[in-house]
């Protein structure tokens, strides 16, 4: 909060400096975004918390090799992750965290949803850094666009599709654990149409025992039509990924070593394979309007080992086959001008088709030991079902600068979702929801000169999350010690989440002298949640919290000192507290209340530079009760580049935890509530590891 306010005063304290400032200094006081409102907007101009990260950055920055490394850096994200190394990240955002078993933050790559369909995970590995020409983030709910899970942001992965020449270009890293990286991308022109490709295969042995990873993706898009009114372009991404879990460890077994597996999960993996095509046009009808139209489709199937502790010293182990089929539809118009000169009328519709085929197989049952003698094969079919979910939507938002300072957003969006669900056996299941999401939103720019952009906002927002078909209709049965002697945990009663947002925040953006700018963002929020979707450990189940408020503080400084260097530092402050129930007023387990991240780049001859980067993370509850608080922990990256002018490359050596610190991000209590074990179950993180790499561009 100190680091947030000083950041404020700092900024507010650069109007006076105006006129001393040298105007030759060259500094992009405005960047153009898409996410936020479906169309081009200038990022200062947002009536809602936006970030960008590109490309550039993106290299610069230390401990960054994959997508999820990447948004350890934006305000607002606290980063969890299970496997240790960072390859399952699980990210907290205005305090919503899915612990693995769904995601709060919708993905797209763009434009197109990625979240899976039957919990709404993400693989982040599946969209190599090479691929990527900037990451945008809306935080905040923003249902009144995108719909569904959508609450506590949208990330969307925009890919290099316009290459102005042709290029290519070849990455190779080599660390601890056994880790190797290699990734490629290239553009070019085939017969005058612009095409763009890449790929990238990554290895690991992982830094405990049973946590090997491989994982693979390529992908293309080739412009197909393009006239000086329209675009079509064509693109597909296929990917690989098999990995081994290693398992939560209780404190105990941690303290004795935090390389070793749980010998409950010495048999859960992961083998996944999806394909995705897509087809995007876009059309200028006329100087005041535009049309864009996209259709895709998703194959995925996966064969999963997964187990489920139902006590400190009792699993279960079952089998999935698993395989899914999505089609996404979608057609916008954005006009302009349509009452004064500087507003814009966007509508859309879209429709999300997708069918679910799943399997269960009986594994095991039982205590370590006889997880010690088990060989692992997979059992006669469990149960079995046929899943679908039809999403059908509208949506509209007008926007309207009546001065020239400011701006003003209404909008909203309307859903239509029916979800079915077929066991074997003929019994159906089914459910129907709809949603209506509002927002009404304000930008004001406070200074506006050649040196300095500055804007306030504020909104309200209305938002929803629909429960994932797992939660609602997931048929894995689990054993227990009464009748019926077995027990699904999905509910197929779950209400979706429904919720309020209200929030303002702050853009400054300024040129300080010759050599120095700065820019600062700042949102404080108020989200007020019923029927908050969460797992039960008392029912086993997945359940409705009756009430919950996300209240919180997001800030974020960036400093470019010429050329040379860049400083950043962001806290992110996530209170979310139950507010009704037997733990009225206690915080929610899991989230991370404080979440800090400093970090410096720079240049120190033409040839090298170095970085450095402080992660901090504090106060986590793993317990409704709070009797059960998380270690605080700090984390150092370090890197030294070198650039190699003759080849044409860079020479990366980095440190990741370099002062080896010795921590979990994230556990869970003794399942067995009623045991009363104490027992803790925690995700060790790796100590200190190295990663040495080259860029070649050719």
């Amino acid at each position: 909060m100190r680091i947030a306010l000083v950041s404020l005063l700092f900024c507010l304290a650069i109007p006076a400096r105006a006129q001393e400032a040298d105007t030759a200094r060259s500094y992009a006081l405005e960047s153009i975004i898409v996410t936020a409102d479906r169309s081009e907007s200038m990022l200062s101009r947002s009536t809602g918390a936006v970030s960008v990260l590109t490309a550039g950055e993106l290299r610069r920055l230390p401990g960054v090799a994959r997508l999820g490394d990447a948004l350890r850096h934006m305000p607002g994200f606290a980063m969890l992750n299970l496997d240790g190394q960072g390859f399952d990240p699980q990210a907290t955002v205005r305090g919503f965290y899915g612990g693995g078993e769904t995601e709060y933050v919708l993905v797209l790559l763009d434009g197109h949803p990625v979240n899976n369909m039957e919990m709404g995970l993400v693989n982040w590995s599946q969209i190599p850094l090479s691929a990527i020409e900037s990451i945008e983030v809306v935080r905040g709910g923003a249902s009144s666009l995108y719909g569904d899970a959508a609450v506590g942001g949208v990330l969307n992965v925009v890919t290099n599709r316009q290459a102005e020449k042709a290029a290519a270009q070849l990455s190779l890293s080599a660390g601890s654990f056994g880790t190797y990286l290699g990734e490629a991308s290239a553009h070019a022109t085939v017969r005058d149409r612009p095409f763009s490709a890449f790929a990238s295969l990554l290895q690991t042995e992982g830094f405990r025992e049973h946590a090997a990873r491989k994982a693979g993706s390529m992908g293309a898009s080739l412009g197909v039509l393009e006239g000086e009114t329209y675009r079509v372009t064509l693109s597909g991404l296929g990917h690989w990924r098999q990995y081994d879990i290693p398992g939560p460890l209780t404190r105990d077994e941690a303290g004795m070593s935090r390389t070793q597996m749980s010998p409950f999960f010495r048999f859960d993996n992961v083998d996944e394979r999806t394909m995705l095509l897509t087809l995007d046009g876009r059309g200028t009808l006329s100087e005041s309007s535009v049309l864009r139209v996209s259709a895709s489709s998703e194959w995925r199937s996966s064969d999963i080992v997964r187990t489920l502790p139902l006590a400190a010293a009792f699993a279960d182990t079952k089998g999935r086959e698993v395989s899914t089929t999505r089609f996404f539809v979608s057609a916008q118009l954005a006009m302009q001008g349509l009452a004064i000169d500087t507003d814009r009328l966007t509508f859309g519709a879209e429709g999300r088709f997708g069918a679910l085929d799943n399997v269960y197989y009986n594994m095991l049952t039982g205590s370590a030991a006889e997880y010690a003698a088990y060989a692992g094969d997979w059992g006669e079919v469990s149960t079995s079902g046929q899943g679908d979910r039809q999403t059908m939507a509208g949506y509209a938002q007008y926007r309207l600068d009546p001065l020239p300072r400011l701006r003003i957003t209404l909008g909203g969006r309307y859903d239509t979702i029916n979800d079915s669900y077929t066991a074997a056996e003929g019994q159906k299941v089914s459910a129907s929801h709809t949603a209506f999401s509002p927002k009404v939103g304000v930008n004001l720019a406070f200074i506006r000169s050649a040196r300095h952009v500055g804007h306030v906002y504020a909104n309200y927002l209305g938002i929803f999350k629909a429960a994932t078909l797992d939660q609602l209709y997931d048929q894995r049965i689990l054993p227990v010690p009464f009748p019926p002697y077995g027990i699904t945990i999905s509910n197929s009663e779950l209400k979706p989440q429904r919720g309020t947002s209200y929030e303002m925040g702050l853009y400054h953006r300024a040129v300080m002298s010759s050599i120095l700018a700065g820019e600062l963002t700042l949102s404080v929020y108020q989200v007020d949640m019923t029927d908050e979707l969460d797992f039960s450990f008392e029912t086993f189940s997945y359940a409705n919290i009756a009430a919950s408020r996300h209240s919180g503080l997001e800030s974020g400084l960036r400093l470019y000192i010429g050329d040379r260097a860049t400083a950043h530092t962001n806290y992110t402050l996530q209170n979310v507290t139950y507010e009704e129930g037997a733990n009225k007023g206690n915080f929610v387990k899991g989230i991370p209340r404080d979440y800090l991240n400093l970090g410096i780049s720079a240049s120190l001859t033409r040839d090298v530079a170095v970085g450095v980067v402080l992660h901090s993370t504090a106060r986590i509850y793993l317990d409704d009760a709070n009797t059960m608080p998380l270690d605080d922990y700090v984390t150092l990256d370090a890197t030294l580049s070198y650039r190699w002018h003759p080849a044409r490359s860079v020479i990366k050596l980095e440190s990741l935890n370099l002062l080896n610190a010795s921590y979990s991000s994230t556990g869970f209590p003794d399942p067995d509530s009623e045991s009363g074990s104490g027992v803790v179950f925690l995700y060790p993180a790796a100590g200190r590891s190295v990663r040495l790499g080259v860029t070649v561009t050719l």
